[in-house]
């Protein structure tokens, strides 16, 4: 159990990272994901699908 909550709160971190990355990027293309701990716990436990999920959620 504490080796799985590890791996999750490292990829949250990560998926942190990735959305700072990607509203500094995509601010010129007018793309932007809300950067709060709640999107980075999405990115930590779905990976790639739940970066598009966010982006899709966005859009809408």
């Amino acid at each position: 159990m504490k080796k799985i909550a590890l791996k999750i709160l490292i990829r949250s971190v990560l998926g942190f990272a990735a959305l700072l990355l990607f509203n500094t990027a995509g601010g010129g293309f007018g793309l932007s994901v809300g950067l709060n701990i709640l999107n980075a716990g999405v990115l930590g436990v779905l990976g790639i699908s739940g970066f598009a999920l966010l982006l899709v959620l966005q859009l809408l």
